[in-house]
């Protein structure tokens, strides 16, 4: 292999790991906007579960109050219906009390109903709280480890790039500007082998003549199709081997 390709491949891989590294602390503010939207979507899930069982207890409540000057009413009913000698008005306050006491009965049905609901709502809120809790303990361990992970990817991109001035020596600049503006913008892939006469960079078939050169390896080679710079594959595996 070509002194300078071999120079590349190792400046590439080098530059390779820069890249996952800027890319992986580029992506932790968006996990951080993840776990936050994930912990109100939580909480939400919750305040909505307590805001029913709440609104159940506040119509229970209000169905007591409404038993309660129910029963009022007919103790005044009843106690007018003793003060008074008229049969007539001694029976209209008899039906009073006895639509009062009808609305009494219909007001319990209406509670035992809410009750039976409230008993569900309970086992419902019982489950969106572990639920809740649940999320919450995941959310929490990520959200632990994202400062210490951002701290060792930037000392692993420190350490990355006070590497490269050292690997960019002995490679002429016209080939390493080249080798720069592939690398920027084919994604980090400037340089890719050829197997089985296809370019690995665009998978798209190389002529016969291309694949000969990239084997006589007397110049650097690049791929009609996409112009990254190519090397033959069989090349790749003496270069690991050293």
């Amino acid at each position: 292999m070509l002194l300078a390709l071999e120079k590349l491949l190792v400046l590439q891989h080098c530059d390779q790991q820069i890249r996952d590294v800027v890319l992986t602390l580029e992506a932790l503010p968006r996990e951080k906007e993840s776990c936050d939207r994930d912990a109100s979507r939580a909480a939400q899930r919750l305040d909505a579960a307590q805001a029913q069982r709440r609104e159940l207890e506040k119509e229970l409540k209000k169905l007591d109050g409404d038993i309660l000057s129910k029963k009022e009413q007919i103790a005044r009913y009843k106690t007018q219906q003793l003060e008074t000698r008229k049969n007539e008005e001694y029976a209209a306050l008899r039906h009073e009390v006895e639509v009062a006491e009808k609305v009494i009965a219909e007001i319990e049905e209406r509670q035992l109903v809410l009750m039976e609901k409230g008993e569900a709502l309970t086992q419902d809120l019982e489950t969106a709280q572990a639920a809740h809790d649940v999320e919450m303990k995941r959310i929490g361990k990520i959200l632990s480890t994202l400062d210490g992970r951002r701290e060792n990817l930037s000392q692993r991109r420190e350490e990355l790039q006070q590497q490269r001035p050292r690997l960019c020596e002995g490679i002429e600049e016209d080939l390493l500007e080249r080798y720069d503006r592939l690398f920027k913008s084919k994604e980090g892939n400037a340089i890719v082998a050829i197997e089985n006469n296809v370019c690995m960079g665009c998978h798209m078939k190389v002529t016969t003549q291309t694949v000969l050169a990239a084997r006589a390896e007397k110049e650097m080679i690049n791929c009609s199709q996409c112009g990254r710079i190519l090397y033959n594959d069989e090349d790749e595996l003496v270069l690991q081997k050293k």
